[in-house]
């Protein structure tokens, strides 16, 4: 079974909390990606999703604001050191699509659901390995 840093994407796109929310549309589009991790410098000290931008979508006023008006600020996240199916585990219980990796609250990557879909296909197309 491979491990965290084997699926999770390295080094992800990332905003400052001062950042404009605009600016997480426009990595989100660019890198076709739903999750934009939130540092100050290395410390990963929120989340947004494309969820938490579509609920703020009506209001085009709101695109100039700091990401941190809309940012999760309660993160659950893994370590390297993670096992596979136990990251999996937190994000069926706690009904979440992505997982930030973080070592000493440095941010190392973030695994979503799509890696685990990922996953799932190479299982399923060598099942013996």
């Amino acid at each position: 079974m491979p491990n965290i840093s084997d699926l999770m994407t390295a080094n992800p796109a990332r905003l400052d909390p001062e950042a404009r929310i605009e600016d997480a549309w426009k990595i989100m589009h660019a890198n076709r990606v739903r999750h934009v991790p939130i540092c100050k410098g290395e410390k990963l000290v929120g989340l947004v999703t494309q969820k938490d931008l579509l609920v703020n979508a009506q209001n085009t006023a709101l695109l100039t604001l700091p990401v941190a008006e809309i940012m999760v600020f309660k993160v659950s996240t893994i370590t390297t050191s993670t096992s596979t199916e136990e990251a999996a585990q937190i994000m069926l219980s706690d009904k979440i699509s992505c997982l930030p990796v973080v070592e000493d609250d440095k941010l190392m990557g973030i695994i979503t659901e799509s890696d685990f879909l990922k996953l799932l296909i190479e299982l399923l197309r060598n099942p013996g390995n």
